[in-house]
């Protein structure tokens, strides 16, 4: 009988920490793109931070129901159309930001960008984009934002020092 409580107790205690891994996994949700530029050229890219079908974008520090991400993850594999003899500083910038098709809004939307190198040549940089909900100040603002489609521009260029 004991050994029987054991193994139940065992399974009890992974099936609790596979849900709890799939549970913490499903928090930020992971969208990837290549992006190729030129030397002092400038391009800007229509990013959609949408969060994947039957999930729902929530702001951060809500109490999160089934579904409910906290964060959208973009990622760009950045690199130069062809090989320069040194390296040029890679600036990304994110503008336009848009909820559903409004600025009204959009300053509650955080866009945080990080990049693994400061400077770009012919092998790839990974660009992470996080996009984030900040806490409305009010019910009614939530309920215009709540499910909405954000919008933004980013902007990549590659100039010399």
């Amino acid at each position: 009988m004991k050994k029987l409580l054991m193994v139940a107790l065992v399974v009890v205690l992974l099936s609790g920490t596979a849900f709890a891994f799939s549970w913490w996994d499903n928090l930020s949700q992971t969208q990837s793109e290549t992006v190729t530029i030129g030397e002092g050229v400038t391009l800007t890219v229509n990013a959609v931070a949408e969060a994947p079908a039957g999930s729902y974008l929530v702001p951060a520090g809500v109490v999160l129901k089934a579904n409910d991400v906290e964060s959208i993850v973009l990622t760009y594999n950045v690199k130069l159309d062809q090989t320069v003899l040194s390296d040029l500083n890679l600036d990304i910038t994110a503008s336009n930001v848009l909820i559903g098709g409004d600025a009204t809004n959009s300053s509650l939307v955080n866009i945080n960008i990080s990049q693994a190198s400061s400077t770009v040549n012919d092998s790839d940089v990974l660009v992470t984009v996080t996009v984030t909900l900040s806490q409305p100040s009010s019910f009614e603002i939530y309920n215009v934002i709540k499910n909405q489609v954000i919008t933004f521009d980013l902007t990549f260029e590659a100039l010399q020092a």
